[in-house]
Order: C-alpha cells, then sequence, then structure tokens
C-alpha cells in the first residue's frame, strides 16, 4: 500500500502575483487579446440572432401581407352585403309605399 503525499502544498494550487505595472506593453497586449476573443464571441452571437431576427421579420412581413388581403377581400365582401341589403330596404319600402 501506498502513502497518501499529505502535504498541504500538493492541496492547494499556486497564486502567481502578476508583478508588472500597467504600463507593461506586453500585460497590455494579453489583456487586449482577451478582449479581442471576447468580442469576437459577442459578434458571433450577435450575427446569429441579427439571422434569426430576419427571419422572423420576413415571417411577419409574409403575415402582415396575408391579414392586409384578407381584410381588403372581406371589406370588399362587406360593401357588396350592404349594397344587397340597401336594395332589399329599397325595395321593401317601394312595395309598402305603393299598398
Amino acid at each position: 500500500m501506498q502513502d497518501e503525499d499529505k502535504t498541504y502544498e500538493n492541496e492547494v494550487t499556486p497564486i502567481f502575483n502578476d508583478d508588472r505595472g500597467s504600463l507593461d506593453l506586453t500585460r497590455q497586449i494579453e489583456e487586449l487579446n482577451i478582449k479581442v476573443k471576447n468580442l469576437d464571441g459577442l459578434e458571433k452571437i450577435h450575427r446569429e440572432t441579427n439571422g434569426d431576427l430576419r427571419l422572423h421579420i420576413l415571417k411577419l412581413d409574409r403575415e402582415i401581407y396575408e391579414l392586409k388581403k384578407n381584410m381588403a377581400f372581406q371589406k370588399e365582401t362587406y360593401q357588396m352585403d350592404i349594397m344587397q341589403k340597401d336594395n332589399e330596404i329599397g325595395r321593401l319600402i317601394k312595395k309598402i309605399t305603393e299598398k
């Protein structure tokens, strides 16, 4: 049976202190590279979202077109119904007044 290493050093990950100052160019480059990677990820997410939104907008545009077409058809149908009812009312009024 092997003895386990129970020393404290193996249980804790070492902490590295970055003693470079904020004006150190290599540190600034590293920080900027990290920011660029984050921005690349955001750009990818935005592209995907924009693509989804474009598809949704196209779908809504088609739906709006269909609704407008249906509304125009209904309006025309209602106008024809009103004209028929007006003619019927006129005919009934004429029939009543003739008696």
